[in-house]
């Protein structure tokens, strides 16, 4: 008799059945965002519930009550409700169910059935919402049952004054995913569209959970995946992109503030934190005493040995503060790697330099482009060029130029674009290899693996002290001390650079050339050397990063030098002194330059840099926020 009753009253109130255990999982959320033209942001969501339940409560907020209240000028870009939006309109609801298992946002163009709104909840059946708003949060809930079944809902919404304008970028800072989620996400995907244009300034970061990822997908385009989102967790993406995205400024918020550096800066400091959260290992170590203590003994006997033997660098009798001679009959470029064991862009500049004072390379000077100041560069030829000089010839001239011609100008537009920056970076590591080769082959450095063999060694013994220490749960301080220092004698045996013999006597020799040079404006013109010799003073200036402190030095002494002999008044000196600080600086510009652009190349692809990648810590400070969660 109960059977038949309740089979009476399913075939009669089909729609107000509801299920009995509320049990299911959110197997997919979709959002997909498109930043409009003038500030606002249309917003679809896709929310798909698997199991058992009786509809899906969806909570919008367009405000973050947490921020920090900000004043015009004085904008916290960490934390401001200057993010927050203005208000949320055209809110429409549908639903459907799935029988596919393949979700996609191609889902969200399939045909929905729109849900129809009522002002009383009790009398709610399946195909009803209700809607109520507290304050800065609307919320809505959707009715549709489900007994072990697929659901979708598919909601869509306008965010209006999303966008900040800045005074250099305009920014998009909101939260998709905010704490007030009960459930766990087991897919999670938020697209994001800005208008169609070409991009000078397109940088992206998402905020939560570290496993997430968000990748440059077009070129208007963003997507942040992960895929499980834990219950509370909060997930928003920022995205500061080109001011002349947004054509309407009449109700957007203005900060009134260069935003782009402090962005950057924040950002990086995320990231940074969340990449050492990814690979953090936490050693907490607590040792027995006594294989502490003979792990110090043994670690200070051997220190002492390896600083004595390996560190300690060699005796010499120069002990002259200034020299003016050239050591060595090897190139420019190479000085950077014996002073520094590391080739920098001052030997790219120094070694063009030299080629240049070598006659192989001709410059003359062309007409400036705006305050840039431009000079064309001629191959005249390759007599006496080394087989690095003519990697960096082939490089600049077939390249960067065309018929054995460039210009400066040339040179950083090749580094900066996104189709050239990457080759840019590789033809400049192949150079920098040569350089270390030829580098090499002076033998200034010794090389010797005791030291890090031993250091390795001495970090599996503090490992062992670890693992014994945690299994019999033994406690002492200093015990505590054993690992870091473990790794700070391994950092310290890696970096060990002695210099052999002849290449402490080199560095020892050009260091003094390198202090004559910083002091050349504090000689008397009758102690400087002859004046054919200054110009390639220049070029080993480069070298040491003193080219535009010895460069003014020099036009100083230049005047008193034809003062006391007058017969040099109208002595052509065969160079023009500002071309030294604009290769220098067009050098420096293109190698900065390549860098960002091949990093930005590759911000879609994985791990937080800054502006892409995987997800950074510090969520929950953009606008907007909400939640939802299934009855």
């Amino acid at each position: 008799m109960k059977k038949l009753i309740i089979l009476w009253a399913m075939l009669l109130f089909p729609c107000f059945v509801h299920a009995a255990n509320v049990n299911y999982d959110i197997t997919n959320f979709l959002v997909d965002a498109t930043v409009l033209e003038d500030g606002s942001m249309h917003v679809e969501e896709l929310i798909v519930l698997k199991g058992n339940f009786n509809g899906y409560i969806r909570e919008l907020a367009y405000k973050n009550s947490k921020l920090k209240t900000y004043t015009e000028g004085n904008i916290d870009f960490a934390n401001s409700s200057i993010y927050n939006a203005s208000g949320i309109q055209n809110v429409k609801l549908y639903t459907k169910k799935i029988v596919a298992e393949e979700i996609s946002f191609d889902t969200m163009d399939e045909i929905f059935t729109p849900l129809v709104p009522i002002t009383i909840d009790r009398d709610a059946k399946n195909g009803n919402y209700y809607y109520e708003r507290e304050n800065d949060i609307l919320s809505y809930k959707m009715y549709q049952s489900a007994n072990n079944e697929t659901v979708a809902f598919l909601i869509t919404y306008q965010i209006d004054d999303v966008v900040v304008m800045h005074e250099d970028v305009a920014e998009l800072y909101w939260t998709f995913i905010g704490n007030g989620f009960t459930d766990e996400i087991l897919n999670l995907q938020i697209q994001v569209h800005l208008p169609e244009k070409d991009y000078q300034n397109f940088y992206f970061w998402a905020h939560g959970d570290i496993t997430g990822e968000i990748e440059r997908t077009k070129n208007n385009t963003v997507l942040a995946t992960m895929k499980k989102v834990d219950k509370n967790s909060v997930i928003d993406l920022r995205m500061i992109f080109d001011l002349d995205t947004i054509k309407s400024d009449q109700t957007l918020r203005h900060s009134k503030q260069q935003a782009f550096e402090e962005i950057w800066k924040i950002e990086e400091e995320r990231a940074e934190k969340a990449n050492k959260q990814r690979e953090t290992i936490r050693f907490m170590l607590d040792f027995t005493k006594k294989l502490t203590l003979l792990y110090f003994l043994v670690l200070i006997i051997l220190w002492i040995y390896i600083y004595i033997k390996f560190d300690k660098e060699y005796k010499s009798d120069f002990d002259a503060k200034y020299y003016r001679e050239f050591t060595g009959d090897y190139n420019v470029e190479v000085i950077d790697y014996l002073m520094n064991k590391n080739i920098t862009p001052n030997a790219m500049s120094a070694s063009i330099m030299n080629l240049i004072y070598k006659k192989n390379i001709k410059v003359e000077k062309k007409e400036d482009i705006g305050k840039k100041q431009q000079y064309e560069f001629e191959l005249l030829n390759n007599n006496q060029v080394t087989d690095t000089e003519q990697v960096l010839l082939d490089f600049l001239f077939e390249e960067v130029g065309k018929e054995k011609k460039f210009t400066n100008i040339d040179l950083e537009k090749y580094a900066k674009s996104t189709k050239t920056c990457e080759k840019f970076t590789r033809r400049y590591t192949d150079w920098k290899n040569c350089v270390t080769k030829d580098a090499e082959r002076e033998r200034f450095y010794e090389t010797n693996g005791i030291p890090i063999v031993s250091s390795i060694l001495m970090l599996l013994f503090a490992i062992l002290i670890f693992m014994v220490t945690m299994y019999y749960h033994v406690e002492y301080v200093v015990s505590y001390f054993v690992f870091p220092v473990a790794i700070i004698f391994l950092f310290y045996t890696i970096f060990i650079r002695k210099r052999t013999r002849k290449g402490n006597e080199h560095y020892l020799r050009w260091k003094a050339f390198k202090n004559f040079l910083n002091d050349f404006g504090n000689f008397q013109v009758k102690e400087l050397p002859e004046i054919t010799l200054w110009e390639k003073y220049l070029v080993y200036a480069t070298v040491f990063g003193l080219a535009d402190k010895v460069e003014k030095s020099m036009n100083v002494k230049i005047k008193e030098y034809t003062e006391i002999y007058p017969g040099y008044t109208n002595l052509d000196f065969g160079w023009n002194w500002y071309l030294y600080h604009t290769i220098n600086e067009s050098i420096h510009t293109a190698y900065s330059s390549s860098i960002q652009a091949t990093q930005a190349n590759a911000a879609s692809k994985n791990s937080s840099n800054g502006f892409g990648g995987g997800f950074s810590s510090g969520a929950g400070f953009g606008g907007g926020g909400g939640g939802g969660h299934g009855f």
